[in-house]
């Protein structure tokens, strides 16, 4: 049977399978009502680390990363569903509570989020597919331990800070990614808060103006295309991203508004009897413009990137189900003072898809850096671990 473009990653359709439950359930008027979801990843890691700074570091340890997820959800009677949702952190990072929003939605017109939550140029993008889950250019690393994450995320994203999405219907479920034609996107920020107790920066309701390094007045933009084309499934993706830089920016930047924008893609051949092989990559550049780059003794002027992936798929999401995938990221950091900082990441997976919400994965990566104010830190690293997604 035909596989859509969310299907194609056994990691992103266990998801998306649960979201199409939701999306496909009572029509008819419905009490608000909660139901539980979210994610648990194991893993064993291993790795060989040249940089002399870190010859002290554990060359093994164990891991894990897991949310649970209470997805608020009800009907009107006119049809209209409103609802919300809370991600509580099974492990604790810097915040307890990761996302909060409430969403109102309608399927004639489109969706409005409003709360804590990641902003829609990292909700509707299309990159290469990672390798193995938990760790990519999409993806925050639970395993490199390394002092560079190879990302496509733009540097100043805003996600998790209290703002506004907006959504266009574009005969799909919002967030799904499931459906075909075009879809818009636009985020707004006011401040970089998304807690508003303790004494922070934020406390007292409203933000000071002047707190170094947060991000304001956050503006973006973001479109994705999904077609079939016979047994081609094909996603297109651009977005735009504009945000005031409050306080003392970086030594030599002079503009506290900084752009970024980036667009990639996502085409899957359906070969049959539920295989297919995805191949997928994009391009970011971003005006950062403050002490935000490889090296922390570097204050980076622009950053740009790169990524391409492969991923093959005996049968989808279904059980027995295996994935081979590689994935390459090579990224640019231009430097204030003429210098660069330069990265390349290369990854292999391998991912077993042991039952419905069960998948189990192997993997191994590099990291290589070039920097202009430290040492040259490069990374051989490899894990092994069980996800479940419910």
């Amino acid at each position: 049977m035909k596989k859509t473009l969310l299907l194609q990653t056994a990691l992103v359709a266990a998801v998306g399978l649960f979201v199409a439950d939701i999306a496909s359930a009572q029509t008819k008027a419905t009490p608000i009502g909660v139901t539980v979801g979210g994610y648990y990843q194991s893993f064993y890691k291993v790795q060989d680390r040249d940089k002399a700074a870190q010859t002290d570091q554990s060359s093994q340890a164990l891991g894990q990363d897991a949310e649970i997820w209470f997805n608020i959800r009800g009907v009107l009677d006119n049809g209209t569903i409103i609802g919300g949702r809370v991600e509580l952190e099974g492990t604790t990072y810097g915040d307890q509570i990761d996302e909060t929003y409430l969403f109102v939605e309608r399927a004639d017109i489109g969706r409005m989020e409003l709360g804590a939550t990641d902003r829609v140029n990292a909700k509707m993008n299309y990159f290469a597919p990672d390798a193995f889950p938990g760790h990519g250019t999409t993806s925050q690393s639970e395993y490199a331990a390394s002092v560079i994450q190879p990302q496509m995320w733009t540097v100043n994203h805003g996600n998790d800070s209290e703002g506004i999405n907006l959504y266009t219907a574009s005969n799909r479920y919002f967030g799904s990614k499931a459906g075909k034609g075009l879809q818009l996107g636009v985020s707004y920020v006011p401040n970089g808060c998304q807690d508003f107790g303790g004494t922070s920066a934020c406390a007292g309701g409203f933000s000071s103006t002047a707190n170094d390094g947060q991000l304001s007045q956050q503006y973006a933009v973001a479109a994705n295309y999904i077609e079939s084309f016979g047994p081609v499934d094909a996603a297109l993706y651009a977005g735009y991203n504009s945000v005031h830089i409050e306080g003392t920016l970086g030594a030599g930047a002079t503009d506290p508004r900084q752009d970024a924008w980036q667009v990639g893609t996502q085409l899957t051949y359906n070969v049959g009897d539920g295989s297919s092989v995805t191949l997928g990559g994009g391009y970011n550049n971003e005006d950062v413009g403050r002490a935000a780059g490889f090296s922390s003794a570097t204050v980076t002027k622009e950053r740009e990137s790169y990524t391409v992936g492969l991923r093959y798929l005996t049968n989808g999401a279904n059980p027995g189900s295996v994935g081979i995938g590689v994935n390459y990221y090579t990224g640019e950091d231009k430097n204030f003072n003429g210098t660069k900082d330069e990265l390349d990441y290369y990854a292999l997976g391998v991912t077993y898809q042991v039952a419905k919400g069960v998948l189990s994965f192997a993997g191994a990566g590099v990291t290589d850096a070039e920097l202009s104010a430290a040492e040259d830190p490069k990374q051989t690293f490899g894990v092994v671990g069980l996800r479940l997604d419910f």
